[in-house]
């Protein structure tokens, strides 16, 4: 290390991630912030030992500093009434900030949160009234994600309240159908060395009135994501990486050991990690499994399936699987919309896709992608068509909601 150098964190959506064994970190990064390609990691990895090697004696920089422009989306959804996109937004020399855009007026709110917070992972209550998200504490310049919780407030600003009480990191929360209950993700376990911070996840749902948490799941999975409750407030589904251990050991070593239960089912479902449930179920059985992904898809026969979006009825299902890109030339992550009788159809085509969702009457697909190098792009789909609407946010919001 150069001399005069102080070692850095960086910090992005409660992970943190260290210098030390910096190119298996930056996977972990991708894993929880968005999905990128094999390559798009080596470019990311080389552009960033390039930054590292030639700028401030090899000491490395994520800010304004290195000139390095950067424009992330996530946690993006429809409004209920599907005229607005919320979403998590955070561009060079600014925290993550909740911010909600109007399609029809171009407006672009942004909630202000208080001192030493961030909030982030925001999405609408079913009846357009609310909205919950994740209140992550800082101190100083550093996210305390072992003391996140789980908040509510009305879409204007009004009545904040933190639901949960519990210590412990918790992420991607989802209002129920009846609005009484949220359903989230929470790990067990918050370690201090390893291949992620957080690990052994599994889902709650929390009383919004009374704040009582009950577990839903008892898998203790790697990685989980997009939990979504069916109209009866019951049934859910979700993506769940299954569970195994990444274990407590130096990063260089890239070591990574899977438990039976992980070698089990992949051994039996590869990686088709879309589950549908209901509280306490024994049995973890994927709920989609594509059998010939390689002939079906012209992938390359890699069987994944994850990152589910759910219309308000449960009658539309979009999921996330192996597909070509635009130029034919390589692989990457598309959405496709899920059909009973096995004939999925593919709607993205698109570079470096993050993440999506589908709005309430699973009509529209809103995608976040990767155009370049840090830069995020929002494109709509016609779920139906595929045709497709580049959405153009402004440069700086309209005006701040007030929180009160």
């Amino acid at each position: 290390m150069a001399k005069g150098c102080k070692r850095r964190k960086i910090t992005e959506g409660g992970m943190k991630i260290k210098r030390q064994g910096f190119k298996n970190r930056l996977k972990s990064f991708a894993r929880y912030e968005g999905l990128l390609s094999k390559t798009s990691k080596i470019l990311f990895v080389f552009v960033i030992t390039v930054l590292v090697s030639t700028s401030n004696g090899g000491c490395m920089s994520m800010n304004a500093t290195n000139k390095e422009k950067k424009d992330f989306i996530r946690s993006i959804s429809f409004s209920p009434d599907g005229k607005k996109l919320i979403f998590s937004r955070i561009r060079t020399g600014e925290l993550h900030r909740i911010q909600v855009y109007n399609m029809e007026t171009g407006d672009l709110a942004v909630y202000q949160p208080p001192e030493g917070e961030r909030w982030i992972q925001a999405k609408c209550s079913f009846d357009g009234k609310r909205i919950v998200f994740i209140a992550m504490p800082l101190i100083g310049n550093k996210e305390d994600i072992e003391n996140a919780q789980i908040a509510i407030m009305d879409v204007n600003g009004k009545n904040i309240r933190k639901i949960t009480k519990t210590p412990g990191l918790k992420i991607y929360p989802s209002f129920s159908h009846s609005g009484k209950k949220i359903i989230y993700a929470r790990p067990d376990a918050i370690r201090k060395s390893g291949r992620t911070p957080a690990a052994d996840y599994d889902l709650y749902e929390v009383d919004v009135e009374t704040s009582r948490e009950i577990r839903l799941t008892h898998f203790e999975f790697f990685e989980i994501s997009a939990p979504y409750y069916f109209p009866d407030d019951k049934t859910f589904i979700f993506w769940g990486d299954p569970p195994g251990v990444y274990p407590a050991v130096p990063e260089s070593k890239n070591i990574y050991v899977m438990n039976k239960i992980r070698k089990d089912l992949r051994a039996k479902y590869k990686y088709h990690n879309i589950y549908v449930m209901q509280a306490n179920e024994k049995e973890l059985k994927p709920y989609l499994v594509i059998p010939d992904h390689k002939k079906k898809y012209n992938g390359s026969g890699s069987e994944y399936t994850r990152r589910p979006a759910l219309s308000a009825d449960g009658s539309v299902l979009i999921f996330m699987s192996i597909g070509y890109r635009l130029d034919n030339s390589a692989e990457g992550w598309q959405f496709y919309q899920y059909s009973a009788d096995g004939n999925h159809r593919q709607i993205t085509h698109l570079n470096e896709i993050v993440e999506a969702t589908v709005d309430t009457k699973g009509e529209r697909l809103v995608v976040v992608h990767e155009s370049k190098q840090n830069i995020n792009n929002i494109v709509i789909y016609k779920v139906k068509d595929g045709t497709s609407q580049k959405i153009t946010l402004p440069d700086q919001p309209t005006h701040i909601i007030n929180i009160r």
